[in-house]
């Protein structure tokens, strides 16, 4: 605490002091046709400091805490001519207006603009620019950089380290496999096991536009069920890039070292533009065996046109990482914080990879439509060994999976009368083909075993909203049909086995209201319905399809959908200096897919059932407040009561009613506090603090995840222009905790103890970015 104290005193010294240098401000109004005002309209200081806004309803925007010079501020908004301008400030404010004029040729926000939510529709959401995502970006996994984007997400590493190998995040406690995430549309999800693994492609960040997040059921999207929530993704936008070249290096603790290197071209004579990014990370790890080897490659280029545009996106990602998916028993962690059971041979080779290609058309100013056609794909080695118990010889064996994603779709989007009225629409085809192996190593090319899986989907949805003085009305609905193939192999069953054709069609409505007081504030309310297939695993209970769960898999009603009904309802409020979130959620379930069936009869993985009827019900606040020039407040708290009303554990027939979910805190709050300094220097503290969770649903009292308090301190120096250097020392005040848990039988005794994710002592990165 002492040490807390001292921080607070010299930032607040410091900031006091910047007061009284010579600083000034620039703002001014943002208009567009018949000089009506342009609201949401992007403003960025390009240099010598790069800070940037948005502009309110009545387009005004604010630019503080400048030093006295000469600025280059450039005027993004979609569907406009960018306008850069350069500004000489020599007083205290400094006031321009700014008339923005369409557009000559096509921009690319348009391709997002379908799936996403606007800005004042009414459910819960934030949508972050990537000058808020490079603020905190230092090459974590996307996992951790969303955990700071958002309310109620909680990200966690296997190996300890927030760069790359394995590790996830969870929503309102509910994991990735329940949230739709995309790249501009395109899903990112596997398709048939509904997760995405953000270490099969590094460095992610860097190539983001910006960001949002829907919390709930929210809007209609492309891919997998927005179960818990859904996750959009926009890269960057090349129209708008100047020809730059970039280089970044980070160094830290536990032998991390990344390097990337990316070039802009900027829009050339001939109206194209193009941008590549490459990325090398190693890390040794925290927990023992787990480091990473990874490399990835991003590329997009584009045609633009006067009334259309070509656009192509494409990245590569392959990762080395040691294993060691099992968490640790706490009398093993106390003893070696480091530990990890598994081998140092358990070391995988996995990649993942995404091509599409974006036509858009814009018919007139109202009427647009954008075309879709990708491929993705992953694919690679999985080993895991053991000592064979009767030779004593280490033995593994390789799960090798591949997957192939072909789809295509089309969405449209339409405006009335003056933009008061908008309509989005759109068609999405898809097929999923994956194929799963077992090798005895180094037998690769005998495997002896081999399933196949298909998975094929087609949806539309249809979005309309319409504005009528103060009132805002939106409904959206979409119908999903999905159907699902499972072949095993027969060689290895030993017999012929026919798996019925697994079919649903899930009809997902929503529908909301918001009121606008003023161009300020507003309050919204909404409800969304959403059904979700199984995942393959949830089928399986196992990774294979063997004779002792073939006749849970041909039981078409084994496992069922999951539906949710949700409420959500708001309020949002901004001006020059408070951006303020506020909402409820209730989150209402049926049928929710759980293990709580018997264990099957080859281990230790416990069958996938339904569970009647469940709730998770909470409060979320996300804000940013400027209460001095120089000092900035911001983060998100969430309070949540969840609840299942009962189930039966079958293996001991046992009926346990009122308890709650897994890994789902009461409570989830952090907050930075910022303050600029002189010469460049931004200082930040960042805290955490998560409830205690139940690793199991029982709620036995013995296996929780007990509660933490976590501190962290960035520091920023700006130099030179756009360069600078970003340190960050994590966990400030050295104190063991964690954010995952599962109950672990270390000695195969029958005795379950809880095992954790051990997340690392004080800790150091640095990055330094260098921009040409």
């Amino acid at each position: 605490m002492k040490r807390q104290g001292l921080f607070f005193i010299i930032l607040w010294l410091a900031a006091a002091g910047s007061i009284f240098a010579q600083r000034g401000t620039i703002q001014g109004v943002v208009t567009h046709d018949q000089n009506l005002p342009l609201s949401q309209a992007n403003v960025q200081v390009l240099s010598p400091k790069k800070v940037g806004t948005i502009t309110d309803n009545s387009g005004f925007f604010k630019l503080s805490n400048l030093e006295f010079g000469t600025y280059e501020i450039e005027f993004r908004f979609v569907g406009f001519q960018t306008q850069k301008i350069s500004v000489v400030l020599n007083e205290s404010v400094k006031e321009i207006n700014v008339a923005m004029s369409i557009a000559s040729y096509f921009t690319e926000e348009v391709v997002v603009s379908a799936i996403r939510a606007r800005q004042n529709a009414p459910f819960t959401q934030v949508t972050r620019s990537k000058e808020e995502v490079e603020r905190i970006f230092q090459g974590q996994d996307a996992a951790f950089l969303l955990e700071e984007l958002s309310p109620s997400i909680v990200s966690y590493s296997e190996s300890g380290t927030s760069f790359s190998n394995y590790g996830g995040f969870l929503l309102r406690g509910m994991d990735q496999t329940r949230i739709n995430i995309t790249l501009n549309g395109v899903p990112l999800n596997d398709m048939i096991d509904q997760g995405v693994f953000f270490s099969n492609f590094t460095d992610f960040g860097n190539s983001i536009e910006s960001v949002q997040i829907q919390r709930g059921v929210g809007t209609s999207s492309n891919g997998t069920s927005s179960y818990a929530g859904s996750i959009n993704f926009e890269s960057l936008s090349l129209m708008d890039s100047t020809a730059s070249g970039e280089i970044q290096l980070t160094g830290g603790s536990f032998g991390t070292r990344r390097a990337s290197a990316e070039v802009k071209t900027g829009l050339l004579d001939n109206n194209t533009a193009f941008y590549a990014r490459y990325a090398h990370m190693l890390s040794d790890g925290f927990r023992d065996n787990m480091s990473t080897n990874s490399r990835s490659f991003f590329f997009s280029g584009a045609w633009f046109g006067k009334k259309q545009m070509l656009k192509f996106t494409g990245f590569k990602g392959l990762s080395a990482n040691g294993l060691g998916w099992e968490p640790e028993a706490r009398d093993s962690i106390n003893k070696n914080p480091r530990f990890n059971q598994f081998s140092p041979n358990d070391r995988d080779n996995f990649g993942q990879w995404m091509t599409q290609l974006q036509h858009t058309y814009e018919f007139n100013r109202s009427w647009s439509m954008v075309n879709t056609v990708y491929y993705s794909g992953a694919g690679g080695d999985f080993p895991f060994g053991d000592n064979d118990p009767e030779s004593e010889e280490f033995m593994q064996i390789n799960y090798p999976l591949y997957n192939d994603h072909v789809g295509v779709m089309s969405n449209v989007r339409g405006s009335f009368f003056n933009d008061l009225a908008v309509f989005r629409g759109g068609v999405h085809a898809n097929t999923f083909r994956r194929r799963n192996l077992e090798q005895i190593v180094p037998n690769f090319d005998a495997p002896y075993y081999s399933d196949r899986s298909q998975k094929d989907e087609l949806s539309a949805f249809g979005k309309f909203s319409s504005r009528f003085d103060k009132v805002e009305i939106f409904a959206d609905v979409q119908v999903r049909a999905v159907r699902l193939d499972l072949i095993p192999d027969e060689d290895f069953l030993g017999f012929a086995a026919q798996i019925p054709t697994r079919e649903w069609v899930f009809f997902n409505p929503k529908a909301g209201a918001s009121y606008h007081f003023n161009d300020q504030f507003h309050v919204y309310g909404s409800f969304g319905r959403t059904g979700r297939e199984p995942r393959r695993f949830d089928i399986l209970g196992s990774t294979q399809i063997n004779s002792i769960n073939l006749p849970l898999i041909q039981n078409l009603n084994n496992v069922s959908p999951e539906f949710v009904n949700n409420f959500e309802a708001g309020t949002r409020f901004t001006n020059r200096f408070v951006s303020l979130q506020f909402n409820g959620f209730f989150m209402q379930f049926e049928n929710e897919i759980a293990p709580i069936g018997e264990f099957i009869a080859e281990g230790f993985v416990q069958q996938y059932k339904n569970m009647e009827s469940s709730y998770r019900a909470g409060l979320e606040l996300d804000y940013n407040i400027e209460f001095l020039p120089t000092m900035r407040l911001r983060g998100g708290a969430t309070w949540m009561n969840a609840r299942i009303s009962s189930f039966v554990d079958d293996n001991t027939g046992e009926q346990f009613n009122n308890v709650s979910p897994i890994l789902t805190p009461t409570w989830n709050v952090q907050t930075t506090l910022e303050g600029d300094l002189p010469y460049g220097v931004t200082l930040g503290l960042r805290t955490r603090y998560l409830s205690e969770t139940f690793m199991e649903l029982t709620n036995n009292p013995e296996l929780v995840v007990p509660s933490s308090f976590v501190t962290d301190l960035r520091l920023l120096w700006r130099f030179y222009g756009d360069h600078s250097l970003s340190v960050q020392l994590n966990n400030l005040l050295n104190v063991t905790y964690f954010t995952y848990g599962m109950p672990v039988d270390p000695d195969f005794s029958g005795n379950m103890v809880p095992g954790f994710f051990v997340q690392p002592p004080r800790h150091i990165y640095a990055t330094l970015r260098l921009v040409f």
